[in-house]
């Protein structure tokens, strides 16, 4: 990010790069060139999607977002500029970067304030699909990319559902509370039974069917999806849904080990994202 400020990169680094997550891990095989623009873009979803997870009441909550949707249409030198968004600009990213496909960030993120559980896993993917498909459309920005309507429906329902998934081991009340009623129906289970850390056998039965249902999802997007084309998706996208695939079939095979020590990438996936990322470069 030439001309930037250290402090605005490494305030991106720190949203980011959270540690164990996706992004920490396939931000390594990112071409040097790109990386602070990603870093950027990353560090902004972040910020704005995690005002619905924090502590603070309802109110607050709004206030925040209130205040990033004028934030993103603020001009460039004005003094209330967050640092993230400055990273934007100086990348000359920002200008990429749609108005109305940057307010979907705040959209999303007021979606999210008091969601009441999806009925079945048809409402699940309705949702899901919406809530992942703005990130997966803010990448795509950047790189000029394409993907066909029905192949971003799929993807964004499976990378907002793995979301969710791997929730389980950071937040487990917060992800219980987001639980399909029809799922909770088939065990006969409550939220409440699960967020006291009773039935935990039927909370493992439950992460292994969301997994496995996400991992179908992107099955069949990716089955459409040509990474030769010109108009392919970036093969950051790329890599980061293959290891958001990979990490959901470790937890589909244990999900009770899952719920007790959580999932980390190890050399083994590291070995995994440098042949996945050699393929791609000699496709």
């Amino acid at each position: 990010m030439a001309g930037a400020f250290s402090v605005e990169i490494d305030h991106c680094r720190e949203l980011a790069l959270l540690p164990g997550s996706v992004f920490e891990f396939t931000s390594r095989y990112i071409p040097v060139e790109k990386q602070d623009a990603l870093l950027a873009l990353y560090a902004l979803m972040q910020a704005i999607g995690s005002i619905p997870q924090n502590t603070s009441d309802d109110a607050v909550k709004l206030a925040k977002l209130k205040w990033w949707g004028e934030e993103l249409l603020a001009e460039p030198d004005a003094p209330s500029r967050h640092p993230v968004l400055r990273a934007l600009w100086v990348s000359g990213v920002r200008e990429q970067l749609a108005n109305t496909l940057l307010l979907r960030l705040v959209t999303d993120a007021l979606s999210q304030i008091d969601t009441i559980p999806d009925s079945d896993e048809h409402a699940m993917f309705e949702r899901h699909s919406a809530l992942g498909a703005t990130g997966i459309l803010l990448e795509l920005a950047l790189d000029q990319g394409h993907a066909d309507d029905k192949d971003l429906e799929l993807f964004g329902a499976a990378t907002s559902t793995y979301r969710l998934v791997s929730g389980f081991a950071v937040n487990r009340v917060s992800a219980v509370s987001l639980l399909p009623l029809s799922q909770l129906a088939k065990f006969n289970v409550s939220v409440e039974q699960l967020e006291q850390n009773t039935n935990t056998a039927e909370l493992a039965k439950i992460i292994q069917q969301l997994a496995e249902t996400a991992i179908r999802w992107f099955s069949k997007a990716r089955s459409g999806l040509d990474i030769r084309s010109k108009q392919a998706v970036s093969p950051h996208l790329n890599l980061r849904w293959a290891m958001e695939e990979r990490r959901l079939k470790a937890i589909r095979d244990d999900a009770s080990g899952f719920l007790k020590a959580g999932k980390v990438f190890g050399p083994a996936d590291a070995w995994f994202a440098w042949r996945f990322v050699r393929k791609m470069k000699q496709s």
